[in-house]
């Protein structure tokens, strides 16, 4: 049997290793967004690609996720393959199940007549040793693969995966988007530094080393080996390090690239030019209230005012106001579509009840806030401002305090709890996701807890009927919206722009961010 479409695995003890995963997402769509514009040219039968900055690595066991999973996507088949429409599909593994009730023991069967490049089979013993590899390997995305106490080949093409709590999310997991799932070989294992300037993995492609250039070039050759050839639609792969907005919307408006990652400042040139615009719903931006006990900012210990900043803002006007059709209004940590929103929930905006529950806790004047934000992802801070705005409405002083130099030193900042409030989007496909984000890491630096909400997760570890999860995952989000240490604003999109000939695209809400190769040919990206 198949595993049931579910979310990314999570895991509630938080580690150094999920302070790290909490933004590897973010670093690896933003990092190097200045970087400037590479030589680029589409050959014939070379697919042509864009992304802003260079890879976190080209290894798997060390990269990014989000946009940058194409670097890895292209030469590591992963274990089971997310579609763009957010579907589970076998890959290197065939089938897969948990062994009983308890969602603690998953097992894979692999698919027979799989090659590395390197020559060697693909085979359980293979398939556990990468997956070893990874867990200690200190990557960034280690903590979103659950607490994994071993994992054993128990047979010639058969993986136990034993878990140290309940993880229902164990199959999501194994996807091109976690890491663990990104089976390595038997060659590139024996030397791991290897797999910066080469690869050796059982995708379509194969890293060419000597055809690119780090930092400005990625190029990919077809593998000889692949298991099912007809779903490679192209002869190489190249993918450009382009980070200005503008020059993006050049290269792919006079065909240099023919995908490229969009702007909502120039999505309406884009399709003007003919060229495909695709938007998926992705960051949800908040107002992050993570001084819950007012050790820096004293009024927010108090529940009314943080559920009267909740109703500060009129979010339909703002999302149109910043972004137009490439925003939505949001008030709840999740977002349609995923599991666990609940559409009955919600803040609202109310500047007259605000202010009430303002007097009521006794700030009847308001008072002052600084508030922590960044400007490489929220450019020219005008999301940060408009939340501040709004804010001021209700009698709130805000300053801003601007981080610029880059994601990691935000996050530095934000851990030194010299800050009560902070403006960063969050991403999450379940409750379970996004606990492991926000409980942790930058988005709780004063290590704050809630027995209520924990036990609603807790119970939905554990569950093993779908509809159930759901509905405790709902559960925990209205828990969060009490507390309101949370406050989501407005959802922002992710765009793309590709050439008119090219086809076979899908994104959505469980997957923003679709890659050109898929283990079949209904599932691979192709030119008309």
């Amino acid at each position: 049997m198949h595993e049931p479409l579910r979310t990314t695995g999570w895991s509630r003890r938080p580690t150094g290793r999920h302070r790290l995963a909490a933004f590897a997402l973010v670093s690896a769509l933003f990092v190097g967004a200045c970087s400037g514009t590479g030589s680029v040219a589409a050959d014939d039968g070379q697919l042509s690609l864009q992304f802003a900055g260079p890879p976190i690595s080209l290894n798997p066991a060390l990269a990014g996720n989000g946009g940058s999973t194409v670097f890895t996507a292209l030469t590591y088949d992963p274990l089971i393959y997310l579609s763009g429409e957010g579907k589970l599909v076998p890959d290197l593994a065939t089938e897969w199940h948990y062994t009983d009730d308890t969602n603690t023991v998953f097992v894979l069967e692999l698919r027979e007549g799989v090659r590395f490049y390197d020559g060697s089979a693909l085979d359980a013993d293979a398939v556990a040793a990468s997956m070893k590899y990874f867990l200690k390997a200190g990557g960034g995305l280690v903590g979103k693969v659950g607490a994994i106490k071993d994992i054993k080949a128990t047979g010639p093409m058969e993986v136990r995966i034993t878990y140290a709590e309940p993880q229902p999310d164990a199959a999501m997991t194994m996807t091109q988007y976690n890491g663990i799932g990104n089976i390595i070989g038997p060659k590139g294992l024996a030397n791991p530094q290897s797999l910066l300037t080469s690869s050796d993995g059982t995708g379509q492609y194969v890293y060419d080393g000597d055809a690119s250039v780090a930092g400005n070039r990625y190029v990919y050759k077809r593998n000889p080996r692949y298991f099912r050839p007809s779903a490679q639609q192209f002869e190489s792969v190249a993918v450009h390090i382009i980070g200005n907005a503008n020059a993006v919307l050049s290269a792919a408006r006079t065909g240099q690239v023919q995908y490229a990652s969009g702007n909502p400042n120039t999505a309406g040139a884009a399709e003007r030019a003919g060229l495909t615009v695709r938007a998926a719903p992705f960051y949800n931006w908040a107002l992050n209230l993570v001084d819950r006990k007012g050790t820096v900012s004293p009024p927010l210990a108090d529940r009314r005012v943080r559920q009267a900043m909740a109703l500060a803002f009129d979010r339909p006007t703002m999302a149109h106001g910043l972004a137009g059709e490439y925003a939505s209004a949001s008030d709840q940590m999740l977002l349609p579509g995923t599991d666990g929103y609940d559409k009955s929930i919600g803040y609202g905006h109310n500047v007259r009840k605000a202010k009430k529950l303002l007097a009521e806790a006794g700030y009847p004047d308001g008072f002052h806030l600084t508030v922590l934000t960044q400007s490489l992802i929220d450019p020219n801070t005008n999301y940060s401002q408009a939340i501040a705005a709004a804010l001021e409405d209700i009698g709130i002083d805000v300053t801003l305090k601007v981080q610029s130099t880059g994601i990691a030193q935000y996050s530095a900042d934000a851990l030194s709890k010299k800050y009560a409030a902070t403006i960063f989007p969050n991403v999450g496909a379940t409750m379970a996701e996004l606990d492991s984000q926000v409980m942790n890491g930058a988005f709780n630096p004063f290590g704050s807890s809630d027995k209520k909400f924990q036990a609603l997760l807790d119970r939905a570890a554990a569950e093993t009927d779908d509809e159930a999860r759901t509905e405790l995952y709902q559960k925990a989000s209205k828990r969060l919206e009490d507390l309101a240490w949370f406050v989501p604003v407005f959802a922002t999109k992710n765009i793309s722009y590709a050439s008119p000939n090219l086809e076979n695209i899908t994104s959505s809400v469980i997957n923003p961010n679709p890659v050109p190769v898929g283990p079949s040919a209904d599932l691979s990206w192709r030119l008309k």
